[in-house]
């Protein structure tokens, strides 16, 4: 069984590469959103990309080498709602102990209904409105005088993404290494496509209560090809974080904070707070409160330049966690919130076995 299973994998391998050696490629620099927003409301509620936090087993999916820190409530389950409602997603994050090294599992999902396709519904007839007539504008696939749109023409499709990412991680010294390997299904009106990507990661403790983490995410350049031949090239992306922490006894109080910077080796991008020469970086921000390792609150600032806030509650075998995230100003894309909860996977064994 197993000699079939690894000769399948080869298998589908070799097809894979072989559809990007006779394929068009091209770079491009979205196509893994499911990827790219998702995460717990633990992390996104501070800022998101926190390549020094961990403790939940969503956090190897912004650094794999804290794959062998998951907490004991590491069954993460957290749903997404964003812009207004317009993007749903959900997301599943377990550990695997089955192995004698540390294993990480996470499934993410992302869907977007009724997104309008519009390629139809300009009448390119020309000036005078009459098709065939060869007059000043007709198919120049501009709204010119005379030219009217024809909203009945309107179709609608969706997006459908089912990405995995699997982690796992050594120490060596004072020195923690992960790496991830990720996957995605990807849908979208009525094509196809599957990609396949590599993330590293690096985790130090240099001084007391401090943390230095090093990110790179699609390491080898991420691919996507889709059933049209089209192959999608996708540049990696490094992130860089430090983080302290203070504790009060006295008080029950600890506070951790944390900065990251974002940068972008595909280029600029809109959303930078800083450029050095042809490249982009975004600073995030963020700040975590805990009181008698119970309750949480939590202040960010992401990747978009926007405030994030959450509040955490944890108590035995299980935590509960909320994040609100502000789109930008003046998007009119309204705000984000995402729930997740955590339980203790053998408090849940222990109960499905007394069934």
């Amino acid at each position: 069984m197993v000699y079939n299973i690894v000769n399948k994998i080869r298998f589908f391998t070799l097809l894979f590469i072989l559809s990007i050696c006779f394929s068009e490629t091209y770079w491009v620099r979205y196509g893994w959103q499911a990827f790219n927003s998702a995460g717990d409301a633990r992390i996104l509620s501070l800022g998101g990309e926190t390549v020094t936090d961990y403790g939940t087993s969503i956090s190897p999916l912004f650094n794999p080498a804290v794959s062998n820190k998951v907490g004991i409530h590491n069954i993460n389950y957290t749903h997404q709602s964003r812009l207004a409602g317009m993007i749903n997603s959900d997301l599943i994050g377990f550990p695997i102990n089955n192995f004698s090294r540390p294993l990480n599992l996470i499934i993410i999902y992302e869907g977007i209904d009724h997104i309008p396709d519009t390629r139809n519904v300009l009448l390119d007839f020309g000036i005078d409105g009459i098709p065939g007539s060869g007059d000043s504008g007709e198919g120049n696939g501009i709204l010119d005088e005379g030219e009217r749109l024809d909203n009945d023409k309107v179709k609608y499709f969706s997006q459908r993404q089912l990405g995995f990412h699997a982690s796992t991680s050594w120490q060596k010294d004072n020195f923690e290494f992960g790496l991830a390997l990720k996957t995605l299904i990807h849908s979208l009106g009525e094509y196809s496509g599957t990609g396949i990507g590599l993330d590293i990661g690096i985790i130090s403790y240099p001084w007391e209560n401090g943390r230095i983490g090093v990110t790179v995410r699609d390491m080898t350049t991420s691919w996507q090809v889709w059933d049209n031949g089209t192959v999608e090239r996708f540049k990696p992306t490094i992130i860089t974080g430090v983080a302290h922490s203070i504790t009060s006894t006295k008080s029950k109080l600890s506070f951790t904070g944390m900065a990251n910077i974002v940068w972008d080796v595909g280029g600029k991008t809109i959303n930078d707070d800083f450029r050095i020469g042809d490249r982009g970086g975004r600073i995030i921000t963020g700040i975590n409160t805990i009181y008698n390792n119970q309750l949480a609150l939590r202040l960010g600032r992401n990747g978009l330049g926007s405030v994030t806030a959450g509040v955490g509650l944890s108590w035995g075998n299980m935590s509960l966690d909320y994040a609100f995230l502000n789109e930008p100003s003046g998007s009119g894309l309204g705000t984000s919130h995402l729930i997740s909860i955590s339980v203790n996977s053998d408090w849940v064994k222990g109960y499905i076995e007394k069934l």
